[in-house]
């Protein structure tokens, strides 16, 4: 779904991807490089998306060297700097965008989801895996930029309580709650007879996804990366947990 945003009183699109932009707009003429474009023409972001140029430039620097830049929805670019057109609009399209992953790094920064965030962690509570997640979510069909950026993601505070919040959501749907958890967890430790190793780390699992636990460690519940589908949900309050308890494993960094 493309987005848009009003500068100088006219609003400026962003399409999600050139299928968009050409169904919406009528046009097929598009400059796949953006670092080449002129002002006013149509160009191709790194992540594959489409918005126009506004304002192509130069600035010296302080040794007087002329550096062109490219002004868009997505803010100012220097046109030799590997920095990667991408993501979504800032705040400030006028503030040049530094570093080789501008929206990687604004995306650690932010503190609030974007609308395209919340339905990434909606889709990977619901039990995609994070770089199948984002490209459904995200305007890119490039699967090594999304898996590179949804692991980024899933490392921030934002996204884990959206996943976390849904996965509550979900357990609660099969009436899977915290008095569900906790009552468990006494029968089995009262059970004198029978191993249930597996069953009480199942449960662990279960109580870290619904926030029972606090995160005071580096690790991520493969639940939380995949997800359960409600079929999946119901078998858990089953016996049938042998596989759950072993669901946990580092973050790789």
């Amino acid at each position: 779904m493309s987005q848009s945003k009003v500068i100088n009183g006219v609003s400026e699109v962003l399409y999600d991807n050139v299928e968009e932009w050409t169904e919406l707009t009528g046009f097929e003429d598009i400059n796949a490089d953006w670092r080449s474009g002129s002002e006013n023409e149509w160009i191709l972001t790194d992540d594959g998306q489409v918005c126009r140029v506004l304002k192509r430039g130069e600035m010296r620097n302080n040794a007087k060297k002329v550096k062109p830049y490219i002004r868009t929805i997505l803010g100012t670019y220097l046109v030799d700097s590997p920095t990667k057109m991408e993501g979504e609009p800032p705040r400030n399209i006028y503030a040049f965008a530094k570093g080789s992953n501008h929206y990687e790094q604004r995306m650690k920064k932010d503190k609030k989801p974007t609308s395209k965030e919340t339905m990434f962690a909606k889709y990977v509570a619901n039990g995609l895996p994070p770089v199948d997640a984002y490209l459904r979510a995200f305007p890119t069909n490039n699967r090594k930029y999304a898996d590179h950026t949804s692991k980024a993601l899933m490392k921030t505070k934002r996204i884990s309580t959206l996943i976390t919040e849904e996965m509550k959501a979900n357990l609660q749907k099969v009436n899977i709650d915290e008095e569900y958890l906790l009552t468990k967890t006494k029968e089995i430790v009262d059970k004198e007879d029978g191993r249930d190793g597996d069953k009480l780390r199942a449960i662990e699992t279960l109580m870290k996804i619904a926030g029972m636990f606090p995160d005071n460690q580096k690790t991520e519940s493969l639940t939380v990366f995949q997800g359960f589908s409600q079929k999946e949900l119901e078998a858990i309050k089953g016996s049938d947990v042998k596989a759950l308890a072993h669901a946990e494993r580092p973050i790789e960094d």
